[in-house]
């Protein structure tokens, strides 16, 4: 057998992805912020244009980059949201411990222990240093180091510095009314695993108490805190800046994109007599100038495709924007580019870490979008179905709580075909326990 070489002519497409193709699709699927330190960038190497930001805007990233006290957005601001969504920095768990420490009339012998054990906190306040190994660190004996825990374990919140889940709850006692308290300790010291696996009865049982009144000292342990000091020293959320507004006017909805979030980039006109410099510097503004033409398109192209396909969503989901959660029908990508008359990629890159603005609340764009369940009253959405489940749960009988079985028989007399092990998924995705931790015990 014999290879030979031959020459043939062959014709084929081909997607090229040329930089300017690459610098669109990164921008679209840049959130607000990103937006914000991608055109800082590129302003830095391209004398021929400068960043404008809104007012608005300025003064909150200049406070987010100085770590005082933060919003949301001046958009929601507007609307209305409460005053829970204003965000204020806070100090860390050491800066609060030794704050208090500072006035108390701890001995100056134990000031420094108590300091460096306060130093030793891991992020839920718990010790987890052994105590000889801190005597040895500071060349003090192992009762010194207990003493001076003594003070730390006298600080706010209750239960920091506690050396386990144990210890900690012991600690916060003191938050527990009186007549519980004994059974509540006997609880915490001998059936704190018992508790974890919701076996109320057996506890009763091993007390010699009713489930009742078990049932009513568990709840009072669970109003203690297991982990005191995750409220401090977190990194502070994220700025959330919708990028989408939806308004209602009189019984229709606008959507409009953010301009109070939109930065601008504006080009130099001094840049324009470019055609009577020399020739290199004439080639050099030339190119630049005609990358900033480019990059205000893609930011007008952008702005255009965001509000498209935020309106094919605001137009498909009214009835959720009329009538809330339960009424979110189902909805894919690709729908919606088939609507918007874009690529499925394209809807995806557009709604990727970007939020809307309605009078229901701000959302991150991807909640609109949700699988579809079918049955014999039609399509829902996985989304509808979890609010249904968990209305169920809300209003079950607290003594006979609904098994995820029941759960799914109901919304099959609804018209809903669900399985038992998909309410399982779905009640797990909401954060809701299985019925038999969910049982309660009436008087």
């Amino acid at each position: 057998m014999q290879l030979g070489f031959a020459l043939q002519q062959e014709q084929s497409q081909k997607l090229l992805m040329t930089t300017q193709m690459k610098q669109a699709i990164e921008l679209l699927q840049c959130a607000s912020v990103d937006l914000i330190g991608y055109l800082e960038a590129f302003v830095t190497d391209n004398p021929c244009v400068d960043l404008e930001l809104p007012a608005d805007l300025q003064h909150l990233l200049m406070q987010s980059k100085n770590g005082v006290s933060r919003e949301l957005s001046p958009v929601e601001r507007k609307q209305g949201l409460p005053i829970e969504n204003l965000v204020s920095s806070e100090p860390s768990l050491y800066e609060e411990i030794t704050s208090q420490l500072r006035l108390m009339t701890v001995p100056s012998r134990l000031l420094h222990v108590a300091f460096y054990i306060a130093g030793c906190l891991d992020e839920s306040g718990f010790l987890r240093e052994r105590e000889q190994d801190i005597a040895d660190a500071l060349g003090v004996c192992v009762e010194t180091v207990n003493e001076a825990l003594q003070w730390v374990h006298m600080c706010h919140p209750k239960g920091i510095g506690a050396r386990s889940l144990q210890e900690c709850l012991l600690l916060q006692l003191d938050d527990v009314s009186e007549d519980l308290r004994g059974l509540v300790e006997t609880i915490v010291r001998n059936h704190l695993a018992d508790v974890a696996a919701g076996k109320i009865t057996h506890i009763a049982k091993v007390l010699k108490r009713t489930p009742a009144e078990v049932q009513s000292a568990v709840d009072a342990l669970k109003q203690l805190n297991p982990r005191p000091g995750l409220q401090y020293g977190h990194e502070q959320p994220a700025h959330v800046i919708p990028d989408v507004i939806v308004e209602r006017v009189g019984s229709d909805y606008v959507v409009r994109t953010n301009d109070g979030a939109e930065p601008k980039l504006n080009i130099h006109r001094g840049y324009a007599k470019w055609h009577q410099m020399d020739s290199d510097a004439r080639q050099y503004v030339l190119k630049k100038m005609q990358a900033a033409q480019w990059l205000v398109r893609c930011l007008e192209q952008r702005r255009l495709t965001l509000y498209k396909v935020a309106e094919v969503i605001v137009d498909v989901q009214r009835g959720f924007l009329d009538h809330g959660a339960a009424h979110l029908k189902p909805l894919t990508l690709r729908q919606v580019a088939e609507i918007a008359g874009v690529h499925e990629s394209t809807v995806s890159r557009a709604t990727r870490g970007k939020y809307m603005a309605t009078p229901r609340g701000v959302f991150e764009m991807k909640h609109f979008f949700t699988s579809e369940l079918h049955g014999a009253a039609g399509s829902t959405s996985a989304a509808a179905v979890k609010f249904e489940i968990q209305r169920l749960v809300e209003r079950e009988d607290e003594t006979r709580p609904l098994s995820d079985d029941a759960i799914a028989r109901t919304l099959q007399r609804q018209g809903i075909q669900i399985s038992r092990r998909t309410v399982a998924k779905y009640r797990e995705e909401l954060n809701i326990a299985p019925s038999w931790r969910r049982r309660r015990f009436a008087n």
